[in-house]
């Protein structure tokens, strides 16, 4: 799992950074709001944002989040504890508060629970895909599979399935930064389409958008 951590307390981010690390996940370090708005288009699958940092604080940038995006966790670490901060940053959009200090086995509990999702996205044609572990699965429930490109662009498309992705986003993520063109991307997306089915993966404007039937299937 790519984790977005915002914290400016360099003691306390390099704890988190390596419990999170030893668990398996990755982890992308800022220490200023500004910065990680810039960054955080680029994929990830929960954020945990201090609130006091300089530049952008952690409330604000999951404002900014959220006109984006919907869907990705964001936990909130904070040793404010005023009932009207609580209340913006749960209308802001995230989804936990933690106050500080806490146990660190208090957070990857919260991460555990939010952002390790165990459901399958059920496609069209019988296909599903689980977002948790990046598997795409046939209408027998075997595994197909995915090249590294093809694994990256579907996890990329099932975080916000039936919303549209910008082209932008896509080269960030999966060829990270890497100027591709449009015509490497258009192949990419075609690879894809063979596997699922032409109608799985819309394009729309300047994205591309993954039709999911059910967001709960089992």
């Amino acid at each position: 799992m790519k984790i977005l951590l915002l914290e400016d307390n360099v003691n306390l981010a390099e704890i988190i950074k390596e419990m999170l690390e030893e668990k398996g996940h990755t982890v992308d370090w800022f220490d200023d709001g500004e910065t990680a708005l810039f960054e955080s288009a680029h994929g990830y699958d929960c954020f945990v944002l201090d609130i006091h940092v300089p530049t952008m604080d952690g409330i604000a940038l999951l404002k900014e989040i959220r006109q984006r995006e919907k869907r990705t966790p964001a936990i909130i670490i904070s040793a404010n504890i005023e009932l009207e901060t609580i209340q913006k940053a749960y209308i802001a959009g995230c989804h936990d508060y933690l106050k500080k200090p806490f146990y660190m086995y208090e957070l990857e509990r919260k991460i555990d629970l939010l952002c390790s999702a165990n459901e399958r996205l059920k496609l069209q044609d019988g296909l599903s895909y689980d977002p948790k572990d990046e598997l795409l699965y046939d209408a027998s429930n075997e595994v197909m599979k995915l090249t590294l490109k093809e694994r990256r662009l579907m996890a990329l498309l099932a975080k916000t399935p039936n919303i549209i992705v910008s082209i932008e986003h896509i080269e960030q993520y999966v060829w990270e930064g890497e100027d591709v063109g449009i015509a490497g991307l258009r192949s990419l997306v075609k690879r894809l389409r063979t596997k699922l089915c032409e109608k799985s993966i819309e394009t729309q404007n300047y994205g591309y958008r993954l039709v999911v039937v059910s967001s709960h299937y089992k």
